[in-house]
């Protein structure tokens, strides 16, 4: 028997207003994900090359 699975949606939140009617935009939290479906080696590298790729994506996205 499969438990039930739910997912959690968090809306996220457009810019803000200060009192001073400057904009400033939000911070917001964000999660990577990877995952591998079988022990097999091949899997093992796809599960390394998702971190890496996370990895560089997020590090790159914060420069900006």
């Amino acid at each position: 028997m499969n438990a039930a699975r739910t997912v959690t949606v968090i809306p996220a939140k457009s810019t803000l207003v200060s009192s001073n009617k400057v904009s400033v935009t939000a911070k917001k939290r964000v999660a990577a994900y990877a995952r591998v479906s079988t022990d097999s080696e091949e899997q093992l590298s796809s599960y390394e090359a998702q971190v890496n790729y996370n990895t560089r994506y997020w590090k790159s996205s914060m420069k900006k």
